[in-house]
C-alpha cells in the first residue's frame, strides 16, 4: 500500500509544484498573447454578425503552422529542467529508489502535459468571452466560415475546413485533438527526460528544438521527398486538420493509426531508456527555478 501511495502522492505533488511555478505561468501568459493575436479577427466577426462562436475552433487554431511551432517551443521551455533533479531528489531516491523515482517523473510528465493542453484550451475560450456559445453542433460561425469565403473577406487568421466539419462531430474532433496533443507533449517531455540522462541538457534542447522547427522546413520541402520526410517529423502530426488531407494527390500527414501508434511507441521506448540509464548515472541537481 505504501509503494502504491508513492506513485500517487509524489507525482501529484510534483505536478502541483510545476503548475504553480513561474515557468508555467509564463508559458500560459504567452499562450494568452498568441490566442488574442490569432482570434482577434474571429472575435470581431462574431461581434459584427451577432453570433457567438463555439469553443471547437481550438483544433483549427493549433493547426496554424506558426502557432503550432510556438506552442511546442513553449513545451520545450516547460520541460527544459529535465531530468528534473532538484534539491529534494536525493531524499526521494533514498525513500523510493532510482527506478521508482524515474517512474514518478514519467507520471509527472504525462500529467503535466495533460494540464498544459487543458489550460491552453480554456485560455482560448477565455480570450473570446463573451462571444462564446456552448452548443452540440459546430455553431453558425464555424459552419458559415467553412462554407463561404467570408473568412478571407474578414481576414480571419483561422481556416475552417468543411470536409472536417462534415466528417467529425465537434466532440469527436476535440477529443482527437486533445489525445494527439497529450501524446505529443508527453513524448516531447519523455524524450527530453531520457536524452538529458544520456547527452546532457544543452544537447537535448538542441535536438528537440530541431523537431519543433522541422514542420516549417517541411512546408517548403520538395514535393517528391516530403511524403517520406513527414514520417520523421512528429510535431507535424499535431496539425490535426491536415490528417487525411491530400496535396497534389499525396497525403499531407501519415494515417491516424500510424500517428497514435508512433507516439505511444516513442513514449514506451524513451521511458524504458530513461529507467535503464537511471540505474547507473551520477545525477547532479540543478538550482534552476521551475
Amino acid at each position: 500500500m505504501d509503494k502504491a501511495w508513492l506513485y500517487i502522492y509524489f507525482p501529484l505533488a510534483e505536478v502541483k509544484r510545476k503548475i504553480l511555478s513561474i515557468k508555467y505561468l509564463s508559458v500560459m501568459m504567452i499562450i494568452v498573447f498568441l490566442n488574442v493575436l490569432y482570434t482577434i479577427t474571429l472575435r470581431k466577426f462574431s461581434y459584427l454578425t451577432g453570433y457567438a462562436i463555439t469553443p471547437y475552433f481550438f483544433p483549427f487554431l493549433v493547426s496554424i503552422s506558426f502557432y503550432n511551432m510556438i506552442f511546442f517551443a513553449l513545451y520545450i521551455y516547460f520541460f527544459s529542467d529535465a531530468p528534473f533533479v532538484q534539491r529534494n531528489t536525493i531524499y526521494q531516491m533514498i525513500r523510493c529508489g532510482r527506478t521508482r523515482w524515474g517512474i514518478i517523473q514519467l507520471e509527472k510528465i504525462f500529467l503535466s502535459s495533460f494540464i498544459f493542453n487543458l489550460g491552453s484550451f480554456f485560455l482560448s475560450i477565455m480570450v473570446l468571452l463573451p462571444y462564446i456559445s456552448f452548443e452540440k453542433g459546430w455553431g453558425k460561425v464555424i459552419y458559415t466560415l467553412s462554407r463561404t469565403n467570408m473568412g478571407e473577406a474578414y481576414k480571419i487568421s483561422i481556416s475552417f475546413m468543411y470536409d472536417i466539419i462534415g466528417k467529425y462531430t465537434p466532440l469527436q474532433f476535440m477529443a482527437l485533438t486533445m489525445i494527439i496533443l497529450w501524446l505529443a507533449g508527453s513524448a516531447i517531455g519523455i524524450m527530453m527526460f531520457s536524452l538529458s540522462l544520456f547527452v546532457g541538457r544543452i544537447t537535448t534542447l538542441i535536438c528537440v528544438s530541431i523537431f519543433v522547427v522541422l514542420p516549417i522546413v517541411l512546408d517548403d520541402f520538395p514535393i517528391v521527398l516530403r511524403p517520406l520526410a513527414i514520417y520523421f517529423s512528429p510535431i507535424s502530426w499535431t496539425r490535426i486538420t491536415e490528417i487525411g488531407q491530400f496535396k497534389y494527390g499525396i497525403p499531407r500527414l501519415p494515417s491516424l493509426i500510424f500517428i497514435l501508434s508512433a507516439y505511444i511507441i516513442m513514449c514506451i521506448l524513451f521511458s524504458a531508456a530513461a529507467l535503464i540509464r537511471l540505474r547507473t548515472i551520477d545525477l547532479k541537481w540543478s538550482s534552476e527555478e521551475e
